[in-house]
């Protein structure tokens, strides 16, 4: 009994440090899926950074306790359930809706993003957000635009003085 009482310690101290460790934690329902579509969507979530795990409900709800999280995220711990640790959660729920599309028995419940509770519309809601490094090439695209423009002011003299000289010279010749 006692090393059983270990491993559930053990399991208990893991599963806490993923709680603590994942900027988001996204519920989801993966009752029918298949090994294969499960296997498959681990393999795009670990491509963003994410790690998709099946944790004992009583576990969850445990750790959600030891934690002092809200309770109106205990109630999606029911039935068959999933939890996705992300850092960069924007791109693992866009896996994770692209993912619900294609496999109508899976399931998203809702999430704990950025120490807030998250229900199933503000998911869809953070799917259509653009990711970190979308955000960075739009503001490098506005912050370069204006002195891109200034430049081809600047150069623009050069090039019309260029032309008018060369077409002096054209006539000379």
């Amino acid at each position: 009994m006692a090393v059983s009482r270990k491993k559930k310690k053990i399991i208990l101290d893991e599963t806490l440090k993923k709680f603590q460790d994942s900027n988001g934690i996204v519920i989801t329902n993966y009752q029918g899926l298949t090994v294969e579509a499960m296997n498959k969507l681990r393999r795009e979530l670990e491509k963003v950074g994410a790690t998709y795990k099946v944790i004992k409900n009583t576990l969850s709800k445990k750790v959600l306790d030891e934690l002092k999280i809200n309770s109106n995220l205990k109630s999606m711990f029911t039935g068959v359930t999933g939890v996705v640790f992300c850092t960069d959660y924007i791109k693992a729920i866009k896996v994770l809706t692209e993912f619900e599309k294609k496999n109508k028995v899976f399931k998203i419940k809702g999430g704990f993003i950025d120490k807030k509770l998250c229900l199933l519309n503000e998911i869809i809601e953070i799917s259509k957000l653009s990711s970190k490094e979308e955000l960075i090439a739009k503001l490098v695209s506005l912050l370069n635009s204006p002195l891109q423009r200034f430049m081809n002011l600047l150069t623009s003299q050069q090039r019309g003085l260029v032309t008018v000289l060369k077409s002096i010279a054209d006539k000379k010749k």
